[in-house]
């Protein structure tokens, strides 16, 4: 099975912030992650249907659960260095932390197939 050559997109998150603007991946992608590097607080994730649209929080099934339940899509601060899967299939994204930024930093969107 090929995954196909990956590309690579990147958003900053200017200093004082907590969102960055719109990231468009150009398309679907069967596999998406997050270069944690430099995160200092926790990250999630916004999406929309069509750009400039109208951002919504990304949540993923609660597994393991008698009701159906979602919780909303988080990666903690303590993957910062590493790769992480990210929900893929969304075109429109916004990188969101908890925490405000202090210095800005670049998230780094990795996509494949």
């Amino acid at each position: 099975m090929s995954y196909g050559p990956l590309t690579v997109f990147r958003v900053t998150m200017t200093s004082g912030a907590t969102l960055t603007a719109e990231i468009d991946l150009a398309r679907s992608w069967k596999s998406a992650y997050i270069d944690m590097t430099g995160a200092k607080s926790e990250v999630r994730f916004q999406a929309s249907d069509a750009s400039g649209g109208t951002y919504r929080q990304v949540y993923h099934p609660a597994i393991n659960s008698s009701t159906v339940g979602v919780n909303i899509y988080k990666v903690t601060s303590a993957s910062s260095g590493g790769y992480v899967p990210i929900p893929a299939g969304l075109r429109y994204l916004k990188v969101e932390t908890t925490a405000t930024v202090d210095d800005g930093n670049t998230f780094k969107i990795i996509c494949s197939d």
